[in-house]
C-alpha cells in the first residue's frame, strides 16, 4: 500500500511538499479552467443577464457549500494525525465515522439549501431581471450537493494519506466531463442555466464515484468489513471538532463576500459581469495558496501525530519558500495581460475596464494575501482551530466596514480595495499566532487527550 500514499513524517521535506502539492495545484487549475470555460459557454451562448446571474448564485452557494468544506477539513486532520502516528485501526474507524457525519451533513445542506435559496438571493439583493435564473441554478445545485460531497470527502481521506494523484485523475475527469455536459445541455439542448447546474452536479458526482472505487479496490487500509461499517462517537466528535469550526469560518467570510457581491449588485451589469469574470482570476490565484496550504495541511497533521514539531517549523519554512516562487510570477502576469483575459470572456467595453482595474489592484497584494493559507493550515492541523476561526471573523468585520467604507469614500473603485486590505489584516493575526508558539501548546495537549 505504501507507493498509494505518502508518509510525510520522514524524508526531505521540500521535494515532498512539491510532490504531494502539485497534483492538487493541476486538479484545482482544471476545475478553474473549467470554470473559465463555463463562463464563455454561458456568456456566448445565454448572454450577459445569464452570465450575472450565475456569478451572483456562486456567492449564495459558496455560504452552505462552505460547511461542506469545512467538514472535509475535519476528516482529513484527523485521519492524517493518526496516519502519522502509525495507529492504522484509527485511521479505519476515523474513515467509517465520517461516512456517517457526511451523510448527515450532506441531508442538512441539501434541505437548507433548496427551502433558504430565494432567501439567500434577496439578501444579496439580485434583481427581478436575475432572479429567475439564479434561483433554478441553485436549486439544482443544492439538489445533487450529495454528488459534490461524495468527491470532496473521498478526496480528503486520500489527501490525508498523501495521495493526492487520483484526486487529481478523478478532477480531470471532471473538468473535461463538466466542459463536454456544459456544450450538450447549453448549446445543444436549450436548457439555459439549468444545463450548467446539471453539468457541473453530474460530473461531481462521477468524479466521486471513481475516487471512491480506487479507494476500496487498491487501499486495504480504507476497504472496510461490514462490521467495521459503524459511527465511533469519540471520533464523530473530533472530526466535528475540527470540522465545524472551519466550515463556520469559510461560512462567514462567505458572508463578507456576499456583502461584498450585494454592493456590487446595486450597479450596472457591466459592473456585475466585470467582477464575475475577475473574481475568476483572482480564484485562480486562490489555487496556488490552497494547492500549497493543502500540502502543507497534510503535512503538518502527520508531523503532529507524529509528534515532531520541529519538522513542522521546517515545513513552514519550505511552503513559504514556494509561496514567493510562484506569486513571483503569477502576479506580474495578471497585472500586465488583465485587458487581454477580460477580453477573452466579454466584448463588453465597460466591463473590460472595470475588470482591469481590479485585476491590477489585487495582483498587486497577491504575495501577501496568498500566506492565509498557510497559516490557515498550520494552524488547523495543529488543532489551533478556533484561532483560525478568528481569522475567518476578522475578515468579516473588515470586508463588510470597507465595502461600506471605502464605496463612500471611494465610489465604486472603493469596492476593489475591499478584499487586499482584509487580507493584510487576516494575515496579521495569522502571524501573530503562529510565531507565538501557542498553536504547538495546542498540539501537545490534544496528543496527550487522544
Amino acid at each position: 500500500m505504501k507507493q498509494n500514499v505518502m508518509d510525510m513524517t520522514r524524508g526531505p521535506i521540500m521535494p515532498q511538499l512539491v510532490k504531494f502539492g502539485t497534483p492538487v495545484l493541476l486538479g484545482m487549475m482544471f476545475q478553474r479552467i473549467y470554470n473559465f470555460v463555463d463562463v464563455f459557454i454561458v456568456g456566448h451562448y445565454l448572454g450577459d443577464e445569464a452570465l450575472a446571474a450565475v456569478s451572483i448564485a456562486g456567492s449564495a452557494m459558496y455560504l452552505l457549500m462552505s460547511l461542506m468544506m469545512g467538514l472535509t477539513t475535519g476528516v482529513s486532520i484527523v485521519i492524517a494525525q493518526y496516519y502519522g502516528a502509525g495507529e492504522e485501526a484509527k485511521v479505519r474507524q476515523t474513515f467509517a465515522s465520517s461516512i456517517f457525519v457526511a451523510l448527515g451533513m450532506t441531508a442538512l445542506i441539501t434541505a437548507f439549501g433548496m427551502l433558504g435559496a430565494k432567501g439567500l438571493l434577496g439578501l444579496l439583493q439580485t434583481s427581478d431581471a436575475l432572479m429567475a435564473n439564479a434561483h433554478t441554478y441553485l436549486m439544482i445545485i443544492f439538489a445533487g450537493c450529495c454528488g459534490t460531497m461524495l468527491y470532496n470527502w473521498i478526496s480528503a481521506v486520500m489527501r490525508s494519506l498523501g495521495n493526492s494523484v487520483i484526486p487529481l485523475a478523478a478532477l480531470i475527469l471532471s473538468s473535461v466531463l463538466n466542459i463536454a455536459l456544459d456544450i450538450l445541455f447549453i448549446a445543444v439542448i436549450p436548457m439555459g442555466v439549468a444545463g450548467a447546474a446539471l453539468a457541473t452536479v453530474l460530473a461531481q458526482a462521477i468524479a466521486g464515484l471513481v475516487c471512491l472505487i480506487y479507494a476500496y479496490r487498491i487501499l486495504p487500509m480504507l476497504r472496510l468489513k461490514r462490521s467495521e461499517l459503524r459511527m465511533n462517537p469519540y471520533i464523530a466528535k473530533q472530526i466535528l471538532t475540527y470540522g465545524i469550526p472551519t466550515g463556520l469560518q469559510m461560512s462567514i467570510i462567505s458572508i463578507s463576500d456576499m456583502a461584498l457581491q450585494a454592493k456590487i449588485n446595486t450597479y450596472e451589469t457591466a459592473l456585475i459581469v466585470a467582477y464575475g469574470i475577475a473574481t475568476k482570476v483572482e480564484f485562480l490565484g486562490w489555487q496556488l495558496a490552497e494547492a500549497i496550504g493543502t500540502s502543507l495541511g497534510t503535512f503538518v497533521g502527520q508531523n503532529v501525530g507524529a509528534g515532531d514539531y520541529k519538522r513542522v517549523r521546517q515545513g513552514v519554512r519550505c511552503a513559504y519558500g514556494i509561496h514567493f516562487v510562484c506569486y513571483g510570477i503569477f502576479c506580474p502576469v495578471v497585472w500586465i495581460f488583465a485587458g487581454p483575459i477580460m477580453g477573452m470572456f466579454t466584448e463588453s467595453a465597460a466591463s473590460i475596464a472595470y475588470g482591469v482595474e481590479y485585476m491590477r489592484i489585487f495582483s498587486f497584494f497577491f504575495l501577501i494575501g496568498g500566506t492565509m493559507c498557510i497559516y490557515h493550515n498550520i494552524l488547523r492541523a495543529s488543532g489551533d482551530v478556533k484561532m483560525t476561526l478568528a481569522m475567518g471573523i476578522s475578515e468579516v468585520v473588515t470586508r463588510i466596514s470597507f465595502t461600506f467604507l471605502f464605496t463612500v469614500w471611494m465610489g465604486y473603485r472603493g469596492l476593489w480595495w475591499v478584499s487586499p486590505v482584509t487580507w493584510v489584516c487576516a494575515v496579521a493575526i495569522g502571524a501573530v499566532r503562529y510565531y507565538s508558539g501557542k498553536w504547538e501548546e495546542i498540539a501537545r495537549k490534544n496528543a496527550v487527550a487522544r
